[in-house]
């Protein structure tokens, strides 16, 4: 072999090395960075793949200093929630029970419940059996850490909510009842599992200064109840924040809402924003 063809040989071999090294860099980035897979879609906020992984900051908006929430699968997640947007598609009749998805009832000035419908309430308790139920559980926990909860209101009938509503309007102004009363119909409360609570140190919008609020903040999800109108999201809710306002789904649903951020509202959670 000449000089020319050796020297034509060993140049052709140092380019076929290179590339070899280069493909075998590329796959090594690709496995270690989560260039593709599970770990890129765990990275996007927006991914489904990421909503079973609990979230320091919630979804965008919301609070970054909320204590984090017990954590739930991925796998486990998409088979709570709705694979797509749901249609309210209630009509006639139909229109006097709420709307329902997966498993969650929803009451909202979206999705409005008739004047007649009325929940089986729990004997002696102002809330639906399975919420009163699991309300039982929580007091008994906070009476364990030495801390106290006080009912406010529970179930509202559709006469109540009007009767609230009217009182409200006369003595707060519109401005004030449209951002913290719901109109007759458009209220949790007729579900008999919303609860409003309060402590000894503090009511109202001082309910979140006292130490009962931030053991529900980090316990509530172990009983079934979620924070139904977090700091920031009435452009979702289309209700101002309330920490008094809290809401019965089981324990399955509000541990896996709760998994997705302390501040995802039920809306959030079951896609129908």
């Amino acid at each position: 072999m000449t000089v020319a063809r050796r020297r034509l040989a060993a140049t052709v071999a140092a380019l076929l090395a290179a590339t070899v090294g280069v493909q075998l860099s590329g796959c090594t980035a690709g496995a270690g960075t989560g260039a593709t897979g599970p770990a890129s879609a765990a990275s996007d906020p927006t991914s489904d793949a990421s909503e079973g992984v609990p979230s320091p900051g919630g979804a965008p908006g919301t609070s970054t200093t909320s204590p984090a929430g017990p954590s739930a699968t991925a796998s486990d997640t998409p088979a709570l929630r709705p694979a797509s947007t749901p249609v309210d598609d209630r009509s006639g009749k139909a229109r006097n029970t709420p709307l329902t998805v997966n498993g969650i009832v929803v009451v909202s000035a979206e999705h409005p419940v008739g004047s007649r419908y009325t929940p089986e309430l729990a004997s002696g308790q102002p809330l639906a059996k399975p919420a009163a139920r699991a309300f039982t559980k929580l007091q008994r926990a906070v009476r364990m850490a030495g801390l106290r909860l006080d009912v406010v209101s529970g179930y509202r009938s559709y006469g109540a909510q009007s009767a609230l509503y009217n009182s409200r309007l006369a003595s707060m102004g519109r401005a004030w009842t449209a951002k913290y009363v719901a109109k007759p119909g458009t209220s949790e409360h007729q579900t008999g599992l919303a609860v409003d609570l309060r402590s000894p140190s503090g009511r109202g919008t001082s309910f979140d200064d006292t130490r009962e609020w931030r053991w529900l903040r980090r316990h509530a999800q172990d009983y079934g109840f979620v924070l139904r109108y977090p700091q920031g999201t009435t452009k979702i809710t289309g209700i101002g924040f309330e920490p008094w306002h809290w809401r019965y789904v089981g324990v399955a649903q509000a541990t896996a809402i709760r998994a997705l951020g302390a501040d995802v509202t039920i809306e959030e959670y079951l896609r129908l924003t």
